[in-house]
């Protein structure tokens, strides 16, 4: 992460199971808990501000 001096703490809560998964999933990415966190929030970001690409239906080739 870049800039972590300018970084606010941001103290949230999380239900005990969450954190725990968190924690592995970070384990296995080789990042801090930290670093999962806001990674996972960015991908969620950029997959929210994506632009909408309707699917085709399911039977377009028809």
């Amino acid at each position: 992460m870049q800039g972590n001096g300018k970084l606010a703490p941001s103290p949230i809560r999380l239900p005990q199971d969450l954190k725990d998964w968190l924690k592995h999933r970070a384990i296995d990415n080789r990042r801090s808990f930290n670093s999962e966190v806001v990674a996972r929030l960015e991908e969620s970001r950029s997959r929210e501000e994506a632009p909408y690409v309707e699917a085709p239906p399911p039977d377009w080739r028809l």
